[in-house]
């Protein structure tokens, strides 16, 4: 479930220069919905790869192939709204690098994903290929979160900071989840120990992809908490980031006595 995670406020419509404009909300809950969207195909999808179901191996890869392309489209947005703001606020900050750091993982991972998926195919019979493409994906997936995971003192309120954790602890245990499930696939074992081996790699796949939905529906719940303080900071004429604003000056007035 890669998902570029940030405090500052987002740019989403690529096309639009107002940065005030409605449209941007309007892309950052159809981004919202298509986390959920992959979450669901990558739950569905892991289902077919036990061995029980594995003459229907083909319909898993291609809802793995569905749910890794909603996510690269999904991260490929993100990383070009970041390149947006970013020349729009020129500033070189620590958060710039962060954002480039994680936004790149989360595209490259997706787009491995992607790859690999079509791998597992029967037809193609490229599993190793496939295996190695979720490694390194999985991986890049883990750089990104805790990439992410260095803004949390930048969440603008408590409960805003406790979905960040709550989505990137999902996020992160369950790309390591799918970094452990795909290793045994480029092992030769046995039958009976394949069976087993793969059964366990299968309920692995299946936990790490409730984790990526669950982590879905915690950023439309995210969105929606975001929304409700920024309507609330303006009705009553404060910055969106206020918060934020007053634990700054706060850290530097407490490093300035």
């Amino acid at each position: 479930m890669p998902h570029l995670i940030t405090h500052r406020p987002r740019v989403s419509d690529l096309s639009s220069k107002d940065p005030h404009s409605r449209t941007h909300e309007i892309w950052e809950t159809v981004n919202a919905y298509s986390y959920k969207l992959g979450g669901l195909a990558f739950v569905f999808g892991s289902i077919f790869f036990f061995p029980a179901l594995s003459q229907y191996l083909v319909i898993g890869d291609w809802l793995f192939f569905t749910g890794s392309l909603v996510y690269l489209l999904v991260t490929g947005h993100d990383l070009l709204e970041v390149l947006k703001y970013w020349r729009m606020h020129s500033t070189r900050s620590f958060a710039d690098y962060i954002e480039y750091v994680a936004a790149w993982s989360y595209v490259l991972g997706s787009a491995l994903f992607t790859v690999g998926s079509l791998c597992f195919l029967p037809s193609l019979e490229a599993v190793a290929i496939g295996s190695w493409s979720f490694i390194i994906g999985s991986v890049l997936f883990v750089i990104g979160g805790f990439a992410n995971l260095l803004q949390v003192v930048e969440a603008p309120s408590m409960i805003y900071m406790q979905l960040f954790n709550i989505t990137v602890a999902q996020f992160i245990l369950g790309s390591g989840l799918f970094t452990i499930a795909s290793i045994p696939y480029l092992w030769h074992l046995d039958a009976a120990a394949e069976r087993q081996v793969t059964t366990l790699a299968a309920s692995s796949f299946l936990f790490a992809s409730v984790l990526f939905f669950l982590g879905g529906v915690c950023i439309y719940y995210r969105k929606l908490v975001g929304e409700k303080l920024a309507a609330f900071c303006h009705a009553n004429g404060l910055g969106t980031m206020f918060i934020s604003a007053l634990r700054k000056e706060d850290d530097v007035a407490r490093h300035t006595r």
